[in-house]
């Protein structure tokens, strides 16, 4: 299913997109329809920023969907949605919700922002990066702190030549404590979590290939050995590429 989709901004341009899904699904015409919208609208320089956010594993249930929803960098959230600011939660009706009424936006959508931090990083909402832990520099220098621990600890399940690539690259630093902003700590923990799944399904697929087969793919992708893997791209094409060979059909996406 093939969909071309042209979107005129009056007095400046036009632009063309195009989506395509394969037919047999459900829903081919609304995935392609959308695809090409947001292709179009991207030669405006609308979303064009999404090229830029770091690729991430992330896991999908039967329906192809996120399992967890993934997490933006700060850089890439509007200013007003990382203080706190979400429109009201409503009913089928239209109408607030019974637990959001009579609440300021502030007081109202904090306490939504603090569960999902809890939700994302498991440490009860300590993450330093809500409104409220701004104000409190006992807080947040908790959960720095925390946030330092939990990514020290994650060198022993990705390796350090892979762990010290991800301080590298996201946090342009050699240790986690030399990171300044929390933000930051979060996209290196989340990547370095991002990285550990990456690892889980190279392990689950090897253990279907035999050994010959395997080093002749990596030949094939210009990998010298396993061990070498330092990076998550690397990761990730041969992981792809290992899938594809012994047919698994778990739905992934990056």
């Amino acid at each position: 299913m093939l969909v071309t989709c042209t979107v005129t901004i009056i007095g400046l341009w036009s632009h063309c997109g195009t989506g395509e899904e394969w037919a047999d699904d459900d829903n081919s015409v609304t995935s392609a329809d959308a695809q090409a919208f947001k292709r179009a609208c991207s030669c405006f320089g609308l979303g064009r920023y999404f090229y830029d956010v770091p690729a991430i594993w992330v896991d999908l249930d039967q329906n192809r969907q996120p399992a967890k929803t993934p997490v933006l960098s700060a850089w890439a959230l509007p200013e007003n949605w990382r203080k706190g600011m979400r429109p009201r939660a409503r009913n089928s009706d239209g109408k607030p919700r019974a637990e959001a009424q009579g609440k300021g936006p502030k007081e109202g959508n904090d306490g939504g922002q603090k569960k999902a931090i809890s939700r994302r990083d498991g440490n009860n909402g300590e993450s330093g990066n809500g409104p409220a832990e701004k104000s409190n520099g006992s807080s947040a220098t908790n959960s720095d702190d925390e946030l330092d621990q939990r990514i020290l600890g994650m060198e022993k399940a990705v390796g350090t030549a892979f762990y010290r690539n991800i301080l590298r690259e996201y946090g342009r630093a050699d240790q986690p404590r030399r990171i300044r902003d929390a933000a930051v700590k979060q996209k290196v923990l989340l990547m370095l979590e991002s990285v550990t799944r990456g690892i889980d399904r190279l392990e689950a697929v090897l253990k279907r290939i035999d050994p010959n087969t395997v080093q002749a793919l990596l030949t094939k992708l210009q990998v010298s050995s396993l061990g070498q893997i330092a990076d998550i791209k690397t990761l990730q094409k041969v992981v792809f590429e290992l899938e594809e060979f012994t047919g698994s059909n778990r739905p992934h996406a990056a």
